[in-house]
Order: structure tokens, then C-alpha cells, then sequence
């Protein structure tokens, strides 16, 4: 059922503590062990000290059980240790830990961002993927690292706390311990409250990244035109609306559940305890009188400060569960296996790629993309891939570079299947342009070389600019190769068009060292002229390369040694520019149409 909990293997609170505290000890064992002496000594100190001892120490020197100058002399030393305690608290919890906070948020996003690295590409396009991803960050973004510090930390302050307050109220009565046990029963309704909650909110997520995605809408440039030129924000509003409903809907599901543990709750941990101790010592001073006044006043101070650190260790341990429940996402997400897996041979030079009956369909509920498909080529080939809009070019592409693997068939480097490489290693011998390229908020030399830049392959950088035809727009630019692009953190980053943003992307290809270079329609956002030109870059930058266009346009397709045609995922035809020409079929078909409309765009200019 959605949103239902199996707690058996969410809960491990203390698996999941124990794992977060590893990775702080990873960053920084000394700082967690001086957060945790702390935590230790701020509790002792005022429950036991300051609430307890203190308070013995002045109703015995009333009772004439002590002189004045004993009572100053434990006086000073109580105040002494507050000193002490103030002091090394601030400083464990403010630089030691806020340092230590950054520190160990930084190791686990990184373990999360090189999870997401690794994941294959079809992850992307599930939307389990994306829920599951934002519950992997929750322990980050909800301060769930944070708050699982301090409540080990207090867990074990008040442990030991409690330690001390039962050793003298059992030296008092035995019996009085049954009362201070009664909060340890919170811990169950607490959990069950933790276990109800999380379904709450995982059944939520959907809805929230549903009013995310509207957030970004709003907000991000790709979508400002569409916005503001059509009435699509209705649509998204309703979209967002509907969320908060269905959200609204699963807190009223949820509600009652949660305030009935928790009056359950409050009830074993709140009356019992204060109102049973209470009336107890009142049985044993006014009935039985065999304590006195001052043992009394000090056994109802032991016994609050006992249900005090009794109900904060039940409180700490169930959010524990909690917090735990998103490191369980977290471990959860990392420890998720890539499905899309490297060998161990490391491809050599490249010589030939095969495709053998390779058939493809991103899942068993949806049809095949390509089928049966067979064709070969060989170093220094120029290959062009064309056919209509859906006709499976693109998912090609991602085959080669093993972004998916086959569902049936084999692909073969070398005569080899490309499983047995190393992936990225494999995946180095590619260089690509995709038509749904990005630019990303960095310099522009950090975008053409997708690296560290220093002024060592800074040359690179300018050459593949020149190459892509966009270096004589970047030296307008105020700062050149080192210019922020877009303004996502810098107001003067500068805002490429569409085609100059393209030629940015195509220069990381002609900045990097690869065998084969595939090009999924890089001319998208050129005009004619600098389509041409752009060719022409490309025939002259990739000399002894292979090379695969892949593209609806066909003037690609005239200057390859060989072309593809594709038509619903199947090869339908394979030869040269003049032979399939000649034949008549498909590619003919396509090549004359568009022919034609060339030729009524000029002579409509020439009118």
C-alpha cells in the first residue's frame, strides 16, 4: 500500500546512528569526541550538580547538619565548575561544531553526488528516482546530520544523568525507581508517532516535487517566455493547487493517528511519573514520617529531573528513529547498484564499432525503440544517421556510449562487446555534442574544457572556440575565456543566444582527445549559413576521425562516406549519398523534399 512503512527495515536506529557517526569520525574523530564530552558535562552538571547537590548542600546547612564555610567552600566549587562547563560548551558547540557540521555535510553530499553519477541515464526519466534521490538529501537539507549529532549527544548526557539521579533516589527508596520508568514507555508511542509520520511524508513526496517543479517554472529563463506569452501558467497553477489539496488531504489521513500517540505520550511521561513520585514522598513525610523535610524537597528535585531526562531520552531516541529513517534513504540511495555496469579491459585504439541485431526499449512496459538492427563502420569513417523525428537516432547514440545497454543484440569494439570495458574508460574514446545541450554557470573556458582550468590548457580552450566559430563573440566579452556565463551567481555573467551557447557546446568537442565523435543534431540552433560553416569546422577539425551525424537535416548527410536511414526504429536503408539516391526509397524521398523547400526559401529571398 502507498505510504505504508515496513519498520522492520527502515527503523535501525542504531545502525543508522552508528553510520553517521562513522562518517563524522571520518571527518573529524576529535571534534565528535569534543562535542560529546560536552553534551556529557552540561547535562551532569545541571541536573545532578547544580539541581540535586546544590540544593542538599543548602537544606542541610538549614537543618544544622553543616557550617557555613563547608557550604561556601561546595558554593564555589558549583560555581567554578559552571564556569568551566560554559566555557568548554561554547566552544564545543560553536567553533568545534560548526566547523565540524560543514565538514561532514560536504562528505555526505559528495557520496550523494557521486552516487547520482554514477546511476545510469535511464534513472533520470523515472520519477522513483527523483523521490528517491530527494529523500537521500533529507538527513542534509532537514538538518537531519545535525540534529542526530546532538541527539547522541544529549542520549548520552542524559543516560548518564539518569544514572546518577536513579543511584540516589533507589539510596532513598527502592520503590521510587518504579516511577521514574513510567517515560521509558513514551519511547513506544514515540516511535510509532516517527513510524506514522514518515508515511506521511513519503507519501507527500510526489505532491512536493509537483509544487517544485512549479517553483522552477516560475522562476527559471527556459520557461519565462512560454509563460508570459501564453496561458500555460494556468495550467501550472492548477498543477500547484492540486498539490497542496492532495497534501492537505495526508495530513487530515494522518492527523488523528499522530495526536493520539502523542497524548499517550505526554500522559506516561508527564503524569505519572511527577504526580505518582509526588504523592509517594507526601505518603512518606506526612504518613509514615520517616524522611525529612529537606530529603523530601530533594526527592521531588531528583524525581523531575529524572522524568526531565527520562522524557528527553525518550524524545531524543524517537527523533533518533526518525532522522534515522532518512539515513536509511541516504544508505539506501548509495547503495543503490548502477545497473549499467563496466568490465575490466581497457579499449585500445579504436579500429571498428559493430552493431549485431541490437534491439532496444528503455522498459519492459513500453515498445522496442530500435529493432534488429546491423550495420558496421570503421576508423576514419564519416557516418551520417537520419530519419524522421522518433525514429530511434538519438537512442543510437546512447547505445555507442553505453549510457544504456542493448536489450537484445551486442555492440562490438574492436570485434569485442563493449561490457567487457572499462566504462568510463571506454566512454573517454567518445566526444559528443547532444541537442539538448547545456551551458553550465562557470567560465566559458571551464565549459569548453569540462575540467579545472589553468593557464596550461587555457590555449586549448581559445583553439576549440575558434574551431566552433564563437571565439570573436567570447573576446567581447569583459573577462574573454574567463567571463561567468549566465547569472545564476554573477549579475554581469554573460547571456549567449541559442546558437552561440551550441558553438560553445560543440567546442568541448574539439577541446577533447577522443576516436570517435558523435554529433545528435548540432546545428539545432544554427542558421544555414553558419550550418555550413560549422560543417566545414568539423570536416577539418576531425581529420582521421570517426565521425557520427546524427540529424533530420540532411545536408550532413552528402558530405559522410556512409548514411543510416531510420524509420520506427528499424534500419531501412544503408549506402552512400548517390547510391541510395538512386534507388529511389526513404532517404530519396527525404532528401527531395527538403531540397525543395531550400529552394522556395531562395527564391522567396531573391523576391
Amino acid at each position: 500500500m502507498r505510504g505504508a512503512v515496513d519498520f522492520k527495515a527502515k527503523a535501525h536506529v542504531f545502525r543508522n546512528t552508528w553510520f553517521m557517526i562513522k562518517c563524522g569520525l571520518k571527518c573529524s574523530p576529535l571534534s565528535v569526541i569534543i562535542i560529546y564530552l560536552a553534551y556529557i558535562g552540561e547535562n551532569v552538571y545541571y541536573s545532578v550538580v547544580f539541581n540535586v547537590m546544590f540544593l542538599q548542600t543548602a537544606l542541610s546547612i538549614i537543618e544544622g547538619n553543616g557550617t557555613f564555610k563547608e557550604f561556601a567552600i561546595k558554593i564555589g566549587l558549583i560555581i567554578f565548575g559552571k564556569l568551566v562547563i560554559d566555557l568548554f560548551s561554547y566552544y564545543a558547540f560553536h567553533p568545534v561544531r560548526e566547523k565540524f557540521e560543514i565538514k561532514c555535510e560536504s562528505y555526505l553530499n559528495e557520496m550523494i553526488f557521486k552516487k547520482a553519477q554514477q546511476v545510469e541515464l535511464g534513472c533520470y526519466e523515472d520519477p522513483d528516482f527523483f523521490d528517491n534521490y530527494n529523500r537521500a538529501t533529507w538527513v542534509i537539507e532537514k538538518g537531519g546530520f545535525k540534529r542526530i549529532i546532538e541527539g547522541t549527544g544529549w542520549t548520552l548526557g542524559s543516560v548518564v544523568s539518569i544514572i546518577f539521579l536513579a543511584a540516589y533516589l533507589y539510596s532513598l527508596d527502592p520503590f521510587l525507581i518504579a516511577f521514574i520508568l513510567c517515560p521509558l514507555i513514551v519511547i513506544i508511542f514515540r516511535v510509532k508517532r516517527n513510524q506514522v509520520e514518515f508515511a506521511r511524508e513519503k507519501e507527500m513526496t510526489p505532491f512536493e516535487r509537483q509544487k517544485d517543479y512549479t517553483k522552477r517554472t516560475v522562476l527559471l529563463k527556459d520557461f519565462a517566455k512560454e509563460i508570459k506569452t501564453t496561458n500555460i501558467f494556468a495550467v501550472v497553477k492548477r498543477r500547484f493547487v492540486e498539490a497542496i489539496d492532495n497534501n492537505i488531504k495526508v495530513i487530515h489521513k494522518y492527523g488523528w493517528r499522530v495526536a493520539v500517540l502523542e497524548s499517550l505520550s505526554d500522559f506516561f511521561g508527564e503524569v505519572i511519573p511527577v504526580a505518582g513520585g509526588l504523592g509517594y514522598g507526601c505518603y512518606r513525610l506526612f504518613v509514615r514520617e520517616n524522611i525529612s523535610v529537606s530529603d523530601f524537597s530533594v526527592l521531588v528535585s531528583a524525581i523531575t529531573n529524572c522524568r526531565n531526562k527520562l522524557n528527553q531520552l525518550a524524545f531524543y531516541f524517537t527523533m533518533q528513529q526518525k532522522h534515522c529513517l532518512w539515513v536509511q534513504n541516504m544508505r539506501e540511495f548509495l547503495a543503490y547498484e548502477p545497473k549499467v555496469k563496466g568490465g575490466t579491459l581497457i579499449p585500445g585504439e579504436f579500429e571498428s564499432l559493430e552493431f549485431k541485431n541490437v534491439s532496444f526499449r528503455y522498459n519492459e512496459k513500453k515498445d522496442y525503440t530500435l529493432k534488429n538492427v546491423s550495420f558496421k563502420f570503421n576508423k576514419g569513417d564519416s557516418i551520417a544517421v537520419v530519419g524522421h523525428n522518433g525514429a530511434g537516432k538519438t537512442t543510437l547514440s546512447k547505445l555507442m556510449m553505453r549510457l544504456y545497454d542493448v536489450s537484445e543484440g551486442e555492440i562490438l569494439y574492436n570485434g569485442v562487446n563493449i561490457k567487457e570495458y572499462d566504462l568510463l574508460q571506454y566512454r573517454e574514446k567518445f566526444a559528443s555534442v547532444f541537442q539538448d545541450y547545456r551551458v553550465f554557470a562557470m567560465t566559458v573556458a571551464e565549459n569548453v574544457l569540462i575540467e579545472e582550468v589553468d593557464e596550461n590548457n587555457k590555449s586549448r580552450a581559445r583553439k576549440a572556440l575558434e574551431q566552433s566559430g564563437v571565439y570573436e563573440k567570447v573576446e567581447t566579452l569583459p573577462m574573454g575565456i574567463d567571463n561567468l556565463l549566465t547569472r545564476e551567481f554573477d549579475d554581469e555573467g554573460a547571456l549567449l543566444s541559442g546558437g552561440e551557447s551550441q558553438k560553445v557546446s560543440i567546442a568541448r568537442m574539439f577541446a577533447k582527445r577522443f576516436d570517435i565523435a558523435i554529433l545528435d543534431e548540432p546545428s539545432s540552433a544554427l542558421d544555414p549559413v553558419a550550418e555550413s560553416k560549422m560543417y566545414d569546422n568539423l570536416m577539418e577539425g576531425t581529420k582521421d576521425k570517426t565521425v557520427i551525424y546524427i540529424s533530420h537535416r540532411l545536408s550532413s548527410a552528402t558530405q559522410s562516406d556512409y548514411i543510416l536511414v531510420f524509420s520506427n526504429g528499424e534500419l531501412v536503408e544503408q549506402g552512400t549519398h548517390d547510391q541510395l539516391m538512386k534507388r529511389g526509397g526513404e532517404y530519396c524521398e527525404m532528401f527531395t523534399l527538403q531540397a525543395s523547400g531550400y529552394r522556395e526559401e531562395g527564391a522567396e529571398d531573391e523576391e
